[in-house]
């Protein structure tokens, strides 16, 4: 990487500070309505989401090239050492879910995740006794549920089998949406969603719903312009598929009407110096060179492709969601 390279980048720091830190943030709330275009189901996700993410681990656990990545991600170990791990824990082995679609309301404190497994309900309630606690029966929305206390986690079933587990409300939020009686999550956000390439995983957030404390937090220590950058981004859509036998990551940022050419230019040239900045990993960045970056109108999507470029980004993905979800002890 050149002087000039590091200098450039350095300069777009300011302007980048927001986009990605509302990505990793997750902080959202306004949706804006957009033009005609599809609008594919996600499952019970409540309109009050205003960040969603699916995921076919059946699908990512199957073959290369993608079960490649996460094997090479897992520290000291890979997926099936993970999984005996999980297991040896918690009596549960995580490579039985099959697909799982998470959501949250980050301003609300409200997050939920449904989950389909084989896995009965009193599986699931033993593997999080035995890392939080003793579990109290209760209701939600009409369906038997569980509450943990001490974590304030509450786990559910739908009337199909499928697993609830949520926080905040959370399950209620769920229950509702699948019986009808909540709305679930709105058409131009789906639509963001189906805008980008479909693979085993895939999100979209409305970042116009950032409040005041999370753009504060994200821009503190940014340029004054930075806030500029928050106010003009509606949409951060991703995915992680495949081209051939190659991987592939795509995201996508929706900019609103009145962003101008200049501006989204800034988008395409930043969003990958924002990452590397936030993952902090010079490999990262090096990763991030490699980037296509196209504009159409008032999106910006930026595709990195083939596994030396990609496992970087799995990487850092992983070893977050590991820290912040894992109740296992790795070697």
């Amino acid at each position: 990487m050149d002087g000039s390279r590091r200098s450039r980048r350095e300069v777009l720091r300011g302007a980048t500070g927001a986009v990605a830190g509302l990505g990793f943030a997750g902080c959202l709330d306004r949706i804006p309505v957009l033009g005609s275009g599809s609008t594919p189901s996600v499952g019970p996700v409540p309109a009050t989401a205003t960040a969603f993410a699916t995921a076919d681990v059946a699908a990512l656990l199957d073959a290369d090239p993608l079960r490649a990545l996460l094997d090479d991600a897992v520290p000291a170990t890979d997926v099936n050492g993970l999984a005996a791990i999980v297991e040896g824990q918690v009596g549960l082995d995580p490579r039985e879910i099959e697909q799982a679609v998470g959501f949250a309301t980050p301003a609300e404190g409200v997050a939920g995740a449904v989950i389909d497994t084989g896995w009965s309900t009193t599986e699931v309630v033993s593997a999080i006794e035995s890392q939080n606690g003793e579990a109290t029966e209760t209701t939600v929305g009409g369906r038997p549920a569980y509450t943990f206390e001490e974590t304030g986690l509450t786990v559910g079933t739908l009337e199909d089998g499928r697993h609830v587990v949520g926080v905040g409300g959370g399950v209620r939020a769920v229950v509702a949406t699948d019986t009808g009686s909540n709305d679930a999550v709105r058409p131009a956000v789906r639509r963001a969603y189906g805008r980008v390439p479909s693979g085993p995983v895939t999100f979209a957030i409305d970042a116009t719903a950032a409040g005041e404390r999370t753009i504060d937090a994200i821009t503190r220590d940014l340029p004054r312009f930075s806030r500029d950058v928050v106010d003009s981004v509606r949409f951060v859509a991703g995915s992680l598929s495949t081209v051939g036998d190659r991987p592939r990551v795509v995201m996508q940022v929706t900019g609103d009407d009145g962003t101008g050419a200049r501006q989204l230019k800034e988008y395409a040239e930043a969003i990958p110096v924002l990452l590397e900045q936030r993952v902090d990993d010079e490999v990262i960045g090096n990763a991030l060179d490699d980037a296509e970056i196209s504009r159409d109108g008032t999106r910006v999507t930026i595709a990195l492709e083939g596994h030396d470029t990609v496992q970087p980004l799995i990487n850092a993905a992983v070893q977050r969601m590991l820290f912040a979800v894992s109740p296992v002890s790795l070697p």
